[in-house]
């Protein structure tokens, strides 16, 4: 049986000026006025509504909560502001619903979830009892060093999987890469980007050899701050183009190397070889071990 206790000590059909729990739930809420519909177990809260169970508080214009045993959740509209006061983070959007066995809230309509190291936008987001959450529509993440368009977000303990039409912008440098999926290791900043990865370099200055680089998968590297590219690896330049299997890309020192079966393309020749060493600065490209030959096109 469900006991709602008024901290007023009043009950009424009609309106009720009190804050409220419900015990079997533990679920506190309370507004400016709320009536309870008991036929139909509907508690309607209005005006600075606020909705509260263990360490989850939200807030909207207004409430309704269904405490029946077989329909337990909660409906919020307009100003939603859901808040995890362990994990300090909050949900922000125009509708909401807290489904009180999962333990589970979505928050639907313009809305936001901000950390104190990371924002995301998206028009829906579910917030699992794990802490686990889903971003789905139009996801946007930020967190100061990439900014992250996808269709999809699952965020659980400190990894992102990103998926479908991934863009990734490297604030500091300027440099997009596109791919279908994304798995970042947030606390390491180390990535994973998979499905037809493009990278595009950004031309800081007019005449710069921007690369443009082509991969199946590619891994980033915080720590030394390098990208390991595999299979059917394609590198663009003015200058040059390369095709190869497996290239690091050292951002830093913007230096650029290649090993396996290798094919150099400078518009008029063709050069094969196991080994090379591109140096963005310098433009210089070094070829190493078997260098089988070159073919002139002329």
């Amino acid at each position: 049986m469900v006991v709602i206790i008024l901290s007023s000590g009043l009950i009424s059909r009609q309106l009720i000026f009190a804050d409220a729990y419900i015990s079997e739930d533990k679920v506190y809420y309370g507004a400016d006025s709320y009536t309870i519909d008991y036929e139909r177990e509907i508690i309607y809260a209005k005006g600075h509504a606020y909705f509260k169970k263990e360490d989850r508080r939200v807030q909207a214009d207004r409430i309704k909560i269904y405490y029946s045993r077989d329909k337990k959740k909660a409906e919020f509209f307009n100003n939603v502001w859901v808040q995890d006061i362990t994990q300090l983070s909050e949900i922000r959007g125009d509708y909401g619903e807290a489904l009180f066995k999962e333990d589970t809230y979505i928050i639907e309509g313009n809305a936001t979830y901000k950390d104190e190291k990371r924002t995301v936008s998206a028009q829906r987001i579910r917030r699992l009892k794990d802490q686990r959450i889903l971003f789905s529509e139009g996801v946007v993440y930020s967190d100061g060093t990439y900014e992250i368009k996808a269709s999809k977000l699952d965020i659980s303990d400190d990894t992102a999987e990103f998926t479908s039409d991934v863009e990734v912008l490297h604030l500091e440098s300027g440099d997009i890469v596109y791919c279908n999926s994304l798995t970042y290791l947030m606390d390491l900043e180390n990535v994973t980007f998979q499905g037809e990865v493009l990278y595009l370099q950004k031309e800081e200055q007019e005449g710069k050899d921007a690369l443009v680089m082509r991969a199946n998968g590619v891994r980033y590297f915080k720590d030394q701050d390098v990208f390991l590219l595999l299979g059917d690896v394609l590198i663009l330049t003015e200058s040059f183009t390369m095709s190869t299997s497996v290239a690091h890309y050292m951002r830093n020192e913007k230096k650029l190397e290649s090993t396996g079966d290798i094919v150099v393309s400078d518009r008029t020749n063709y050069i094969y070889c196991n080994r090379v060493s591109y140096d963005e600065q310098t433009k210089r490209i070094i070829y190493f071990n078997t260098v089988q030959g070159i073919v002139s096109r002329r």
